[in-house]
């Protein structure tokens, strides 16, 4: 007797082409709402949206309109700005390393004595005190690389050791008193005359911003400076010599802050031991700015020259309006904060993208 049993038995269904097409095509998702999609213009191009906005309101706004808008307002405010934007363009190269430069401020007083003492006491030649100028900035600048680069000793400390005790000498050289008797007229007349209705330091400030540029994104030694900023155990591994652009970016860093420091008594006409340290603060308040615009996340010469203007234009609105004086050293400390914060958040999100 046989028995009889049923087997089940699975077909498969042979695929289709249609079935080899859908397995081919990427699975895409929903597309990115507008939102997500206009973010890069905006993290791009709202320092300058807003600086734009802030130019229209004081224009318009009654206690600033008369004032505000006028040529000799605009000539006075790139002609003092210039000497915080190139002390700002001088942080951005160590900041591009990865290192901070807390002397910038008090190198730019260091050079602007140095000249101004060469010039009037000694009666050097204006370009030899000019040299003797900017090269103070960058002895103090290879003296800040060797202690960070060489030493080891951690940038922030360095700098800001080095800047007191820079602040200490002037202090010692000069007695706390301003040097204003014998400087030449070929060097007052670089700060207050104009070219083509400008001043003359907004030219000065051209040159440098375009070197800065042009050695920051163009040469091999400003994509080693930023590899090194980014990683510098890459850099390394790939043969880079780390401690050399360190350093270097230190010396480059404090000869542009001795080029600012002859323009500032170039545009002041006398040499205070006083002002030098206030202008880090405000250079690294637009050096980080700059790093939230145009090329977000990176330290650039067009953003931090927006930057520069960005706080120049606020401060000088507020104090046209009758703002009182605390309010330009609270402001450049806010807008620091504020920078800060936004370059941190732009560097977390990108690198989370």
């Amino acid at each position: 007797m046989t028995t009889g049993s049923t087997q089940e038995t699975s077909e498969q269904v042979p695929a289709t082409d249609s079935d080899a097409i859908r397995s081919e095509t990427p699975v895409t998702g929903p597309p990115a709402p507008w939102t997500a999609r206009a973010m890069p213009f905006v993290e791009r191009y709202a320092l300058l949206i807003l600086f734009l906005l802030l130019c229209l309101f004081f224009s318009v706004y009654e206690p600033t309109s008369g004032t505000f808008a006028s040529s000799a307002n605009w000539r006075n405010i790139l002609g003092n700005e210039a000497v915080i934007a190139i002390t700002a363009l001088a942080s951005i190269i160590p900041l591009t390393c990865g290192q901070f430069d807390l002397s910038v401020g008090s190198v730019v007083g260091l050079s602007s004595i140095v000249t101004a003492s060469a010039a009037a006491e000694h009666d050097l030649p204006v370009a030899v005190a000019i040299g003797l100028g900017v090269l103070s900035g960058c002895l103090v600048g290879l003296f800040n690389g060797v202690l960070v680069a060489r030493i080891g000793v951690n940038a922030l400390i360095a700098t800001l050791g080095t800047a007191t005790l820079v602040a200490g000498l002037i202090s010692l050289y000069t007695a706390n008193q301003v040097i204003s008797i014998g400087i030449p007229e070929s060097i007052t007349a670089l700060g207050s005359g104009t070219w083509l209705g400008l001043p003359r330091t907004v030219f000065t400030l051209a040159v440098v911003a375009f070197a800065v540029w042009y050695v920051l994104t163009q040469t091999p030694y400003g994509r080693y400076l930023t590899s090194v900023g980014v990683s510098p155990g890459s850099a390394r591994l790939v043969g880079l010599r780390v401690d050399r652009y360190v350093l270097s970016s230190f010396v480059l860093s404090g000869g542009l802050a001795g080029v600012a420091g002859v323009l500032l008594l170039a545009r002041a006409g006398t040499a205070n031991p006083a002002v030098g340290p206030g202008f880090t603060l405000a250079a690294l308040s637009a050096a980080f700015l700059g790093a939230t615009a145009i090329k977000p996340g990176t330290f650039n010469v067009v953003g931090t020259l927006l930057g520069v203007l960005f706080v120049a234009v606020s401060v000088n609105g507020l104090v046209l309006a009758g703002a009182a004086d605390w309010v330009q050293p609270t402001f450049n400390g806010a807008a620091l904060i504020i920078a800060v914060a936004l370059s941190t958040a732009i560097a977390r999100r990108r690198a989370g993208r």
